[in-house]
């Protein structure tokens, strides 16, 4: 638990009294860029990636580069004092508006079963310029994950439009198939996810061999075990997708799951 705060353009408040204009792009039409970064023991995990991605993802929508200093500056402070786990959630809107939010860890349910669901907005890198970016504009996701829900399931697995698997409306999706752990391709105009990322270095270290690329979903039915990630969540296997159930054993996800918690408490990758 941390104590929850808010900063609007640098200015503090206890996170139930922050607000923002109405008349703020963010509010209006969701034109902005966020980052929602897992923090360990008070200390944000790999804090340099995440602004580097929101600069990334801000570029892809036609807007200027995020405040780095502004925001480091008020995260600093939220985390002064501080010694739980929590969510420090970073925004810019096209107003030019930064927030940094200091919140407990989501309430969240754990991932056991997904429901294939289509995303037709999400295309290929080169094919869409906001592609893969983390916009404000969240909502083909939530709706995603509202019919997966309404069709019995924790949360969707997005589909493209041409059969392909993708990730979740908020996390990472990937396998072990035969020992190898497989991922689809960023070039699919997914997130760059930077629990993805610690997971393959991981997996590299361990002397598994990863492989990413296009995958449809028999590819992944087929897997020994299925496991989500994201900032704010545990690895976890799957049980099922769909009316499809996988396998009740998963020792590579759990070996996987372990020594991520264990570089998110000994804050590896942590700059501030």
């Amino acid at each position: 638990m941390v104590t929850q705060i808010a900063f609007v353009d640098g200015v503090a408040s206890p996170l139930e009294h922050a607000s923002l204009a109405l008349t703020d792009a963010g509010v209006v039409r969701g034109d902005g860029a966020f980052e929602t970064i897992g923090v360990w023991d008070a200390r944000p995990f790999r804090l340099d990636d995440h602004l580097e991605r929101l600069d990334r993802s801000l570029s892809a929508i036609g807007l200027p580069a995020a405040p780095a200093d502004a925001i480091r500056r008020d995260i600093g402070r939220a985390l002064r004092d501080q010694s739980g786990d929590g969510a420090i959630r970073v925004f810019v809107t096209a107003t030019g508006t930064s927030i940094v939010v200091l919140a407990d860890p989501p309430s969240r349910e754990p991932l056991r079963r997904l429901s294939c669901q289509p995303a037709p907005w999400i295309r290929p890198l080169g094919t869409y310029g906001p592609s893969s970016a983390k916009t404000m504009s969240y909502g083909p996701n939530m709706a995603a994950s509202r019919a997966a829900v309404r069709a019995g399931a924790d949360d969707a697995l997005l589909i493209s439009l041409e059969g392909l698997v993708l990730e979740g409306p908020t996390f990472t999706v990937m396998w072990v198939h035969d020992g190898t752990l497989r991922a689809p391709d960023l070039a699919l105009g997914l997130v760059d996810s930077i629990s993805r990322r610690t997971i393959i270095e991981i997996a590299a270290a361990e002397g598994i061999d990863c492989v990413d690329g296009r995958f449809v979903l028999d590819d992944v039915l087929a897997a020994d075990e299925v496991l989500t990630c994201s900032s704010v969540r545990p690895v976890l296997p799957l049980v099922g997708i769909d009316d499809h159930g996988l396998p009740d054993s998963a020792p590579v996800t759990g070996r996987l799951g372990a020594a991520l918690e264990q570089r998110r408490r000994l804050g590896a990758g942590v700059t501030a």
